[in-house]
């Protein structure tokens, strides 16, 4: 991990899964991963955190409701929310403000690669601004 990463949250409810996307986003970026909803909204709150990556169906679909959470916590910041999911649920991209949405199977490196290329992409908009 290059020592001034980014910093992102990922939020997985599969645990395997969780460790796979977290050794490799480690190779770009500081990550804070968290199987469950404990201490994710005080790190969003502590941390300069960049993007946040998130399954929704963790805690029987909870996600859905903790991404509002997040959109309140990081409002003035305009942190990009990528959602990785098993269910296509892309509906929800545009009422929930969704960066990107990715439905699973996701390789770990494409994982770690459209996080990259949203992260670039935000920085090209806001240095345009």
């Amino acid at each position: 991990m290059p020592t001034l990463a980014p910093a992102i949250v990922l939020i997985e409810k599969d645990e395997l899964s969780l460790e796979i996307y977290q050794r490799e986003l480690c190779n770009s970026f500081r990550v804070f991963a968290f199987a469950d909803l404990n201490g994710i909204m005080d790190i969003l709150a502590q941390q300069d955190i960049k993007a946040v990556i998130i399954e929704p169906e963790i805690c029987g679909g909870q996600g859905w409701e903790l991404i509002d959470g997040i959109h309140q916590i990081l409002l003035n910041r305009n942190v990009p929310i990528i959602v990785c999911s098993t269910r296509d649920a892309s509906r929800n991209r545009k009422e929930k403000n969704i960066a990107l949405y990715l439905t699973k199977p996701v390789l770990p490196r494409t994982l770690r690669e459209k996080t990259l290329e949203v992260l670039t992409s935000k920085k090209r908009r806001e240095s345009s601004e």
